[in-house]
């Protein structure tokens, strides 16, 4: 039995297979190839096959399976940088320089400004520090004195609706205020 493990690993190993079987257990590798990594000790091969980037290893017959030639390698995909065209070219080299130094002082949105935009008004601009004010602007802005808070007015009795009963969500909190005192 081992001799006949040996041999299956020598003739096998290393090949590069297809699926030769109707079986549909099979037939998601049906148009693919795959490399026999080695050959198991119950004399199935375990073929790692070239798609959906997995790296698994199948357990399967040798009866189902063709050797091919090794297949062609897969053209490197294009890097996203070197896909895109350029930007418009600048009428004169003159004019190229100045665009860096702007490109350069310009930021990145802040989360204000992304979400100003996206609910479609404005972005407020950032506020400033603080700078010292000098004494001659101190004098001529005049002091303003700090006003008391007001007291807080009570609301007026809520409105009943045709029923007698409140019907909006401050009319019910202001009933339910004055009503489950009473007790």
């Amino acid at each position: 039995m081992f001799d006949v493990i040996e041999r299956l690993k020598a003739e096998w190993t290393d090949k590069y297979v297809v699926i030769d079987s109707p079986a549909p257990e099979l037939a998601r590798f049906a148009r693919t190839t795959g490399q026999v990594r080695t050959v198991n000790m119950n004399g199935r091969c375990l073929v790692e096959f070239d798609q959906y980037n997995n790296i698994g290893w199948y357990d399967i017959d040798p009866a189902c399976l063709k050797i091919v030639p090794k297949p062609l390698p897969k053209p490197a995909e294009p890097k996203e940088k070197a896909a895109k065209p350029a930007a418009k070219p600048a009428a004169s080299t003159a004019t190229k320089p100045a665009a860096k130094p702007a490109a350069a002082g310009a930021k990145k949105p802040s989360t204000a400004d992304i979400l100003a935009a996206a609910r479609g008004k404005a972005a407020a601009p950032p506020k400033a520090a603080a700078a010292p004010v000098s004494a001659p602007e101190a004098e001529a802005e005049p002091a303003v004195a700090p006003q008391k808070p007001e007291a807080p007015q009570k609301s007026p009795p809520p409105k009943k609706a045709a029923g007698g009963l409140p019907t909006t969500t401050a009319e019910k909190i202001a009933w339910c205020r004055t009503n489950d005192n009473k007790g």
